[in-house]
């Protein structure tokens, strides 16, 4: 496994990035979460690199694939593998703990139809993700930096929308959830001047968050305090 600390370095006045080897570190980290990395990275792990993934190696079925980003602790990335087995999920997340956490589950599950990427999600996208290839894309609960000045950290920005269109299928389904009003309709105003996106929701603002769909250990602690959940949801189109 390799990590996303980084050396720069550059060709013919190309920016490369350049893996340092991976070092586990104690701090937010668990010494469980660091033995289920060392022993089941090599299971469910995909590295990080710089040539487009062939989903068709990668998995052991031709099924759909899903592509989860930030996955947090991973245990409803694992749950909708288990009820799932006729499609691959393919989860990204930067944090250890959530992947440390996502693999033990992953293996208790027995699951084989789920891979992790380990790196920071937009070099993912644009290195790792064939076009037209992603059947749903599902970002729940991004960071909404609050404050004003804090906006460009956002990952869901108009060029991060564009890129992700891109990498579903005609048809394919992206599908967002906050419990920050104020960033849903962030989003909702960025992507509805974006080509080839429909809004499912009949209003097209936001859908019903009754739909079916496993909820993360987040949106269980919104609910007990009483935030509103906002889910957007869009198709690639032609």
């Amino acid at each position: 496994m390799k990590n996303n600390i980084i050396t720069p370095k550059y060709k013919d006045g190309v920016f490369l990035r350049q893996n340092q080897s991976f070092v586990c570190r104690k701090g937010r980290i668990t010494n469980s979460q660091i033995k289920s990395i060392k022993k089941y990275w090599h299971l469910f792990g995909i590295d990080y690199q710089l040539n487009f993934l062939n989903f068709l190696s990668v998995f052991k079925y031709n099924y759909p694939v899903i592509l989860d980003i930030g996955f947090g602790s991973g245990n409803y990335l694992v749950e909708m593998a288990v009820n799932n087995t006729d499609k691959n999920f393919l989860g990204i997340e930067v944090y250890l703990s959530g992947i440390g956490s996502c693999l033990r589950l992953a293996y208790l599950s027995n699951i084989k139809n789920l891979k992790i990427i380990y790196f920071n999600a937009v070099e993912v996208i644009d290195n790792m993700i064939p076009n037209y290839t992603i059947s749903k894309i599902q970002i729940f609960f991004p960071d909404p930096w609050p404050k004003k000045r804090h906006h460009k950290r956002r990952m869901i920005q108009d060029v991060f929308l564009k890129k992700i269109r891109k990498k579903l299928i005609i048809g394919g389904i992206l599908h967002i959830a906050t419990d920050s009003r104020e960033y849903a309709f962030y989003i909702l105003n960025i992507i509805k001047n974006i080509k080839f996106y429909k809004n499912l929701s009949i209003t097209n603002t936001f859908i019903s968050n009754s739909m079916f769909y496993i909820k993360t250990k987040f949106e269980k602690k919104a609910n007990i305090k009483g935030n509103k959940i906002f889910h957007l949801m869009f198709t690639s189109q032609l």
